[in-house]
């Protein structure tokens, strides 16, 4: 049970951050908790007050009247975090809502982000105290914003991530890259946004999702289910429906599908998949399509796959793999 006490010892800084990140996920499970919070705030602020113990009742009462609103009791959570069930061997992790006291303590200061990298090769499941969930794909990098949850819910993602949504109205959850912002109208669905590539992609496998560029005044796309929407540099977003979710999303089950893509784009995956640096000798390589699929943790497995479609041999010395043709062309 939350009482009261414990929001002023959130708000004087005095909780542990295991109690914090737990008073902050019961406060995120009801809008009414965070007003009953900024309420509290309030009196903090007016007051300046930091002994004990203090008149809350009479305090609050006051500045209830004055703006001449009903009290809203305080209530105990009922729920719980959810757990997320990904694919054995990906490390899993529960997001807890950062330096919950310092962040309604008058004149704070600036809390950073918190962040969460994988390495090449590596994925991370991650659990948020809303209920909401996201894989983060190998090579990618998960900021949180300071206070989610309180106003809005918001990350940035720099490479790709499979987000499963609890929609809450009155909190936008909002994923921020450097080429445009995808925001949950309650959903299930993936954002890719690596640096080096000039675009940001979302597919939607359940729900809706709003999709908008980084640039002020442009349009706004809504995907559905089976929708892969494209926002470029320039701010032009594109939509192409019906597409394969399982060539898409098969990277959330330990799996690489691609479907008449080009070789580049199969090259860059391989290096972030298996933490590899794939370089060719021969640029005519670089005009190649490819259509395969990787269902396996080995590199070298990968690798041989590969070159008996394009039809080329590798070496391989450590990290750095060499493709060449089996014999010269014309």
């Amino acid at each position: 049970m939350i009482e009261e006490s414990d929001l002023l010892r959130l708000i004087a800084g005095d909780c542990s951050p295991a109690e914090a990140a737990s008073i902050q996920a019961w406060i995120v499970a009801d809008p009414r908790r965070a007003e009953l919070l900024d309420e509290l705030r309030a009196v903090w602020d007016a007051t300046g007050d930091t002994t004990r113990p203090w008149d809350v009742a009479a305090a609050r009462e006051r500045l209830l009247s004055a703006r001449r609103r009903p009290a809203a009791p305080l209530e105990a959570s009922k729920s719980s975090w959810w757990v997320a069930l990904w694919p054995a061997g990906i490390a899993a992790a529960v997001i807890v809502v950062m330096a919950g006291a310092v962040l309604w303590h008058p004149r704070p200061a600036p809390a950073p982000p918190r962040e969460y990298v994988t390495a090449p090769a590596q994925r991370l499941a991650l659990s948020f105290p809303d209920g909401s969930h996201v894989l983060l794909g190998v090579d990618s990098r998960l900021r949180v914003a300071p206070g989610f949850g309180v106003r809005e819910r918001a990350v940035e993602l720099e490479g790709e991530a499979y987000f499963v949504v609890r929609h809450d109205p009155d909190h936008p959850f909002r994923v921020r890259t450097r080429h445009g912002v995808t925001e949950d109208l309650g959903t299930e669905f993936d954002v890719r946004a690596y640096r080096d590539e000039a675009y940001l992609q979302v597919v939607v496998a359940a729900g809706r999702v709003a999709l908008r560029s980084a640039r002020v005044g442009d349009s706004t796309l809504t995907l559905r289910p089976r929708d892969r929407g494209v926002m470029d540099s320039s701010g032009v977003g594109t939509i192409t429906n019906h597409v394969s979710l399982a060539s898409y999303l098969a990277w959330t089950r330990g799996a690489l599908m691609f479907n008449d893509a080009p070789l580049g784009a199969v090259v860059a995956q391989l290096e972030r998949w298996y933490d590899l640096d794939i370089r060719s000798e021969d640029r005519s390589l670089e005009k190649e399509r490819v259509t395969i699929s990787f269902r396996t943790q080995s590199a070298d497995e990968a690798l041989t796959s590969l070159t008996k479609v394009l039809g080329v041999r590798f070496t391989r010395a450590d990290r750095v793999v060499r493709l060449a043709p089996v014999h010269p062309r014309q």
